[in-house]
């Protein structure tokens, strides 16, 4: 078993949000992130929040991307009214529990629903192309913006786009932790779910106790990716580890 060259990049991308996620706080139970957009990226967000243990609310209106979300359980509901989202969301806000909500409304009515009822969220992203958005879009973003970064709420930007102020590109937090601990991205394809679980102890094994990120990682994943296929994990690992799980006759 050799990691895979070309690999489908749907888990990378969960991988790199997630750790993102986990940089700027180690626990988001009881946190709130808010999205514009379902787009890879935008879907990579919602798995990555439920994995981190926040509630979000994604929201979009292009049949593509809700059909998409629902068919690989990105999103554990979708919603298509702001009082139903919210009704799902109050109560795993206020338990600490993760849960993953997709909206089904213009998000520009909604963004603007969301700033009439105060709802202010801990973490903030769009994955909508500014290109593509009306003057009207694009002031109604940037209140959305102005209000929730005046309340304390991060503002990162996921997408491979160039990211406009005042968001933080995703890469500015994790390239600095990449280079402390020495760690590349792998991801190794598997025959079966059985040896896609054979890994996932093996992996766990080798980490220390206190680490944190990539335990609960390892730990969700296989709950959380359980419908992906071809089986595949991805992995942040160290040389030393990367050849110390090759050699591995669990994985081997």
């Amino acid at each position: 078993m050799t990691p895979s060259p070309n690999p489908d990049q749907t888990q990378p991308q969960i991988l790199r949000t997630f750790t993102t996620l986990h940089q700027l706080r180690p626990i988001w139970g009881g946190s709130l992130i808010l999205s514009l957009g379902l787009d890879p990226h935008g879907a990579a967000l919602s798995i990555a929040a439920n994995i981190a243990g926040a509630v979000s609310l994604a929201i979009d209106n292009n049949p593509v991307h809700l059909r998409e979300v629902v068919r690989t359980g990105a999103c554990d509901f979708v919603v298509t009214t702001l009082d139903e989202a919210i009704r799902v969301m109050k109560n795993e806000v206020r338990k600490h529990t993760p849960l993953s909500v997709a909206l089904n409304a213009d998000p520009f009515l909604a963004l603007n629903e969301i700033l009439g009822r105060g709802l202010i969220p801990q973490l903030f992203s769009t994955f909508l192309p500014p290109s593509t958005l009306t003057p009207e879009q694009t002031s109604t973003l940037t209140y959305a913006v102005h209000q929730f970064q005046s309340k304390g709420a991060s503002l990162i930007a996921f997408s491979n786009r160039e990211p406009t102020t005042p968001f933080t590109p995703s890469d500015k937090l994790l390239t600095p932790l990449l280079a402390e601990r020495q760690w590349t991205l792998q991801t190794f394809p598997f025959d079966s779910p059985t040896a896609l679980r054979t890994f996932d102890a093996r992996a766990l094994a080798l980490l220390a106790p206190d680490d944190a990120l990539r335990s609960r990682w390892l730990e969700a994943a296989p709950r959380i990716l359980q419908r992906q296929r071809p089986p595949q994990r991805s992995l942040w690992l160290t040389e030393s580890e990367f050849h110390e799980i090759l050699s591995s006759p669990a994985v081997a």
